[in-house]
């Protein structure tokens, strides 16, 4: 493979797992951060790789990445919550993000049933997975969906707020609720 085309090959099959397990170690309410991060991470790549050389196993080099930006993300948060706002009760996340296969593939399947949560409306459902599972960009979920890419903007952007509203966290829903979801999933 060419070396100009592997970065953007690596971010349609890469960015998606890195985004699922972010999501799963910072949580759902956090989801911007993991975009950031998972985007950082193959920013660095495109700046790095062309001066320093590709990786022998760029993959790993990704995910190593992302692994120290995630720990840093999560340092500097703890810092921010014991020296600025000390009287905050949230916990800062203390351990390291597991970027294992087996690990990758649960975190994207859990983020399907919490993309499939009914708070959420069919067509945002849709529009986030192709976003952080599938890596589309907004074009072309805009062009997919025949629509404006400012309305896809907005509908990503309601999405992602009724996850923080309603606190929804990364977890198996209950099994009378899996089978609610299934559809969605599948679709």
């Amino acid at each position: 493979m060419e070396e100009q085309n592997l970065i953007p090959q690596l971010f349609r099959t890469e960015y998606k797992k890195i985004v699922a397990v972010l999501c799963r170690y910072f949580g759902i309410h956090r989801i911007d951060w993991a975009e950031d991060i998972a985007s950082d991470t193959f920013l660095e790549a495109a700046q790095s790789w062309p001066f320093h050389g590709l990786p022998s196993n760029p993959q790993a080099w990704l995910y190593a990445v992302a692994k120290n930006k995630a720990i840093n993300a999560s340092r500097r948060e703890q810092l921010f919550q014991q020296k600025i706002r000390p009287d905050l009760a949230e916990q800062a996340v203390s351990t390291e993000p597991d970027l294992s296969d087996m690990h990758i593939r649960d975190s994207q399947l859990q983020m399907m049933f919490v993309l499939s949560d009914p708070r959420i409306p069919s067509e945002s459902q849709a529009a986030l997975a192709l976003r952080l599972l599938c890596g589309f960009g907004i074009s072309e979920i805009a062009h997919a969906y025949l629509a404006k890419k400012e309305t896809i903007e907005k509908r990503l952007y309601r999405a992602k707020e009724k996850l923080r509203e309603e606190d929804i966290r990364i977890e198996w829903p209950a099994e009378k609720k899996t089978g609610g979801r299934l559809h969605s999933v599948l679709t």
